[in-house]
């Protein structure tokens, strides 16, 4: 008698299917990612804030402007420093913006002297007002702004000389003249001292 046939050995059931490797620390998305980006960009945004900050410091007016139109131009997020870097970008562009004309009526050389004397750019607040000065004595602003001028040079004699015509021409000077930050240089000085004497 045949024997029976074996049984048909029975298919392995298929493998169960690999599990997904777990990511690694390197390679796992971490749910903080989008808040590094957001800290990466602020950072970015202040760097270059603040360097507008110290090319404005310097009265290096183009750049400064460059650093706050990028900071408003390429972080839109960032707003609670764009209405600071607006701020400072309409002062350098007031600063660098051309007069219209060379001055020269009394009024646009006196305007044109207080901006250069706000730089601090003594050559040119003496520029425009010597020969306005000599043939308009009776505009106190005038020597009392080529008083400032000559006390920025520490040059004493001049700017007493200045400042004792303006407040003769308008005594209110004296007072501001004794609260005047760019008096400091020479306010103990002699000749400063009898310029602002009360007669």
């Amino acid at each position: 008698r045949r024997a029976a046939p074996k049984a048909a050995k029975r298919r392995a059931a298929p493998k169960a299917a690999k599990r997904r490797k777990a990511p690694t620390a390197g390679t796992r998305r971490t749910a903080g990612a989008p808040v590094v980006k957001i800290r990466k960009a602020y950072a970015k945004a202040i760097a270059l804030y603040e360097k507008g900050l110290k090319a404005l410091q310097r009265k290096h007016y183009p750049g400064a402007a460059t650093a706050f139109r990028q900071v408003l131009e390429q972080f839109p997020e960032e707003r609670e420093l764009h209405e600071r870097a607006r701020l400072y970008l309409n002062v350098c562009e007031r600063e660098t913006k051309p007069l219209a004309k060379t001055p020269k009526s009394v009024d646009e050389r006196i305007l044109a002297a207080t901006l250069a004397l706000n730089r601090r750019d003594v050559d040119e607040v003496l520029s425009l007002l010597r020969h306005t000065a000599s043939s308009h004595r009776q505009y106190d602003h005038i020597q009392y702004m080529l008083a400032l001028a000559h006390a920025l040079r520490d040059d004493v004699e001049t700017a007493a000389e200045y400042l004792a015509q303006a407040i003769a021409l308008n005594p209110s000077n004296r007072l501001q003249a004794k609260q005047e930050p760019d008096f400091d240089s020479i306010r103990g000085t002699q000749p400063f001292l009898d310029a602002i004497k009360t007669p």
